[in-house]
């Protein structure tokens, strides 16, 4: 298993993820319905939830509706976009470590 570190920007995932905070994301493994994604999106890279699964790839949609753009804007993620799956939020503070 591959594990990566992400920081979290923006407000389109609170409650969930706050700007600033960090996040581990696992780069193997299936993508499951209402999971926390990181994805490539043109010239950046965003995280959102997991709202639909299909063949080609899947669609997108942060917690906090009234800020984040979603699967509407972006349309359909491509698979090979998907960086990985958010499993462990790790807090601003060391030794803070909590299961997304």
């Amino acid at each position: 298993m591959r594990y990566r570190i992400a920081v979290v920007s923006g407000l389109s995932m609170i409650p969930t993820l706050a700007p600033g905070e960090r996040v581990l994301v696992r780069n193997d493994g299936p993508i499951v319905l209402g999971d926390i994604v990181v994805f490539k999106h043109e010239f950046q890279f965003d995280v959102k939830r997991v709202l639909r699964i299909e063949s080609d790839g899947i669609f997108v949609q942060g917690d906090n509706y009234l800020v984040s753009d979603y699967s509407i804007t972006y349309g359909l993620i491509p698979y090979h976009a998907v960086l990985g799956t958010v499993t462990y939020r790790i807090w601003p503070k060391p030794g803070h470590i909590k299961q997304v």
